[in-house]
């Protein structure tokens, strides 16, 4: 096997994991949701230090993986050689950006949690 295949199988066994983590994010979303939903209804500040916690864990996993992604596009945007198409070029390029957005805007809603504030009144009327 060529360097290039066995270094794209490796990448896959990653983002197989990727997605392992994903379904678990999935879970506690879903429990922060429940605490969150407990906090509005009845005021629980154990609630909603809970979700909070759970949000900022879920979003400081995400911002890894999303660096991850940045790290893996940049080499194969290194890994350009001449014979390129610009098709392909331009395609490397943009998942290259994409992946940089993904990661910044994964730190503005790690950022927005961590500075949201704990002690706000819910208007429900």
């Amino acid at each position: 096997m060529n360097k290039t295949l066995t270094g794209t199988l490796e990448e896959l066994k990653i983002e197989d994991w990727i997605w392992i983590i994903y379904l678990f994010i999935t879970i506690f979303a879903l429990i922060s949701n429940i605490f969150e939903r407990d906090f509005i209804i009845y005021k629980n500040k154990l609630s909603q230090k809970a979700y909070k916690t759970i949000n900022i864990a879920i979003f400081i996993i995400v911002f890894f993986i999303y660096f991850y992604f940045v790290l893996l596009t940049y080499k194969r945007l290194k890994s350009i050689d001449n014979k390129i198409t610009y098709k392909d070029m331009i395609i490397k390029n943009a998942n290259f950006i994409a992946a940089c957005l993904f990661l910044i805007g994964g730190l503005l809603y790690l950022f927005t949690e961590l500075i949201s504030p704990t002690d706000f009144d819910v208007n429900l009327s």
